[in-house]
């Protein structure tokens, strides 16, 4: 067979002995040159850096689009969503700070701002879940136990925080709170004396404690049809006791929340 012999089957071309000539490679300019330098030797700086930033760039996001908080917080918490709409929040809302004092963050209004959390306990889930229309036939209302169950963790968790002060909360939640947890302001301390129609626990191992009153034995339920429309009559008012975290830990500022709820329940 000759050297360099040529055939060709079905219109191919195939060249038998001898090496094909070499392509030439492209040649890479000095700007990729640089970059694959600068990657090999400073791969996992970049990386770092480029996570970072993003991390950065997502918390001042997040920090800019978030509500600013209103001269005073109140945290709500009860087996209901408390606000069935944004017009009766912003009346609520409206309503419960012509209770502040003054314009304590110096923003030109006197604003409050709500935090809500939905929890039941059994027996409140399960009245939720038999409710029946109008004609008995059942509603089929469903309580999703693990969701209750991590809201109850994340208001848990807010009033370790100590960012709140004023709560609005369900009967069964404000006792459970008083017996339990030790963290309410007994209000026969705070205003010397027992409170008219005040709601009364005696902790296991404590002293009997005035933890709340109930909310339509106040003059902001009486008087105020927004409060009416918006929270539950049997709504119990409570107050934290100051802590060592948060805004509650700040004496000013704590001070501003006990001058409210005394407004509040008068």
């Amino acid at each position: 067979m000759e050297h360099n012999r040529e055939e060709k089957r079905e219109g191919r071309e195939i060249r038998f002995g001898g090496s094909p000539k070499p392509r030439k490679e492209k040649e890479h300019g000095k700007i990729y040159r640089w970059f694959d330098n600068f990657w090999y030797h400073h791969k996992w700086k970049t990386i770092a850096s480029i996570f970072l930033a993003v991390v950065v760039t997502v918390c001042t996001l997040q920090m800019c689009g978030r509500e600013k908080p209103g001269d005073i917080i109140i945290l709500t918490a009860g087996p209901y969503g408390f606000f069935d709409n944004e017009a009766g929040l912003n009346d609520l809302k409206k309503c419960l700070s012509t209770y502040i004092p003054e314009d304590y963050n110096g923003n030109g209004v006197k604003d409050i701002t709500l935090q809500n959390y939905t929890i039941f306990s059994e027996d409140e889930a399960k009245e939720y879940e038999g409710r029946v229309d109008e004609n008995g036939d059942p509603l089929g209302l469903k309580v999703d136990r693990n969701q209750n169950t991590k809201e109850y963790q994340n208001f848990s968790q807010y009033i370790i925080n100590g960012n709140a002060a004023i709560l609005f909360l369900s009967p069964w939640l404000a006792n459970q709170y008083a017996t339990t947890t030790g963290l309410l302001m007994n209000f026969t301390e705070l205003f010397g004396t027992d409170p008219q129609n005040g709601m009364f626990a005696t902790p296991e191992g404590g002293k009997t404690i005035c933890y709340g009153i109930k909310l339509c034995e106040t003059a902001l339920w009486r008087e105020n049809s927004a409060v009416r429309a918006n929270l539950p009559e049997d709504t119990v008012i409570c107050l934290m006791k100051p802590t060592m975290l948060g805004d509650n830990a700040d004496v000013e500022i704590y001070n501003r929340s006990v001058a409210v709820v005394k407004a509040l329940i008068q």
